[in-house]
């Protein structure tokens, strides 16, 4: 089971975005490979137009654990940010594609953070580990450069055996 597994059912309330009407059909559905999103093709039986959703989990429903012990709640764009950061730095121009593999990354792990966790909770160090493995799978140097970002994440991953 997938995070958009725990968050998606409730087709009577996506509304049209031609005439606002809610109760659109799903005509069509198909998981996004490498992503933990779903696409669909939707049919609106008020003024019969056809559009397509991408619909995917935030991770609304998850918690940080910090290193203090406080719990706070997930925030997708603050850990996109934190990644997006570290592979656009240094470049000149972008056509977009660091906002791409940023996306990728952050889904990537938030998927394994669903599996492994049930979506309830997950410590900060894990986030940093599994970002940092994505990362690295993508760019040796750019996994570098997210571990150093900050003290506490290069201590952590030293702790962890990932960096010397």
């Amino acid at each position: 089971m997938l995070a958009y597994d725990y968050i998606l059912s409730y087709d009577v309330l996506m509304k049209c975005i031609y005439c606002q009407q809610s109760g659109t059909e799903v005509a069509n559905s198909r998981s996004v490979a490498r992503d933990t999103s779903i696409w669909r093709r939707r049919h609106c039986s008020s003024c019969g137009k056809t559009f397509t959703t991408r619909e995917t989990s935030v991770g609304d429903n998850l918690f940080v654990i910090k290193r203090n012990g406080s719990r706070q709640r997930f925030v997708y764009e603050k850990f996109f940010a934190s990644i997006y950061f570290v592979l656009h730095t240094g470049k000149k121009s972008d056509s977009g594609d660091s906002a791409k593999m940023a996306k990728e990354v952050t889904l990537a792990v938030l998927e394994q953070v669903f599996l492994n966790n049930k979506g309830k909770e997950v410590r900060t160090s894990k986030l940093i580990e599994l970002t940092y493995k994505e990362l690295r799978k993508i760019n040796r140097s750019v996994a570098f450069a997210y571990g150093t970002y900050s003290e506490y994440r290069s201590k952590k991953l030293i702790q962890m055996g990932f960096m010397v």
